[in-house]
């Protein structure tokens, strides 16, 4: 055996391994089409891929880390901040959840940022989110799930409730793209009229503004 080839399998093996340890022998050679690469700061300067890595793979497979690097420095040195790119988006929302303004890391004064990337705008939640009413004040949110989930993948499903905690027949409903969103609201506006209800359900896209406001 030529000594290339023993490098190029020893390579091999070693390359498998560590895809092994990060938990992503399992995946595809790309993410999710969901997926959402994160901008994370507030990260110490000397860590590296490695350390970053043990941070988020707590919350799932990650694709990719790029730590961005002040390129004037030579060699170059860390700007204290990251892009990580996991597989799927949950694991993303996951980490976002767990990390942002909640865990500050080793020699920080302040808290990890962990927000969606610039280029990531373009699937903002506004685009994403429908408000939906007229439904019957008996429905859960997981029967609201059932009715819209045939149109694609929901993130969140919330009911506005009173102080009282009852439903007010209207929630909000994100899905993971436009697209499916957008086909909801075209198959369920005034589909049906629902029990206790005077008037077919309403389906359209979210006033995210008043949303804000109101919660």
């Amino acid at each position: 055996m030529s000594i290339d080839l023993e490098e190029e399998l020893s390579w091999t093996e070693g390359n498998l391994r560590s895809k092994k340890m990060n938990g992503t022998l399992d995946h595809p050679d790309q993410p999710d089409i969901d997926s959402i690469k994160m901008f994370v700061g507030q990260v110490p300067r000397n860590w590296s891929e490695k350390e970053l890595q043990e941070l988020f793979v707590q919350y799932g497979a990650v694709f990719e880390i790029n730590i961005l690097r002040d390129r004037s420095q030579n060699p170059p040195q860390s700007k204290g901040c990251c892009f990580v790119t996991f597989y799927t988006r949950k694991a993303a929302l996951d980490a976002q959840n767990a990390l942002h303004n909640m865990k500050v890391l080793p020699g920080m004064h302040h808290p990890i940022q962990m927000k969606p990337a610039d280029s990531e705008k373009n699937n903002a939640v506004e685009d994403r989110k429908l408000f939906v009413g007229m439904i019957s004040k008996k429905c859960s949110e997981n029967e609201i799930r059932s009715m819209f989930a045939p149109y694609g993948q929901i993130e969140e499903c919330r009911i506005l409730r009173g102080p009282d905690g009852l439903s007010r027949g209207c929630a909000f409903i994100t899905y993971t793209a436009r697209s499916m969103a957008q086909n909801a609201t075209r198959a369920m506006h005034q589909s049906q009229t629902m029990e206790g209800c005077s008037s077919p359900i309403v389906v359209k896209f979210a006033d995210t503004q008043r949303d804000r406001k109101s919660t």
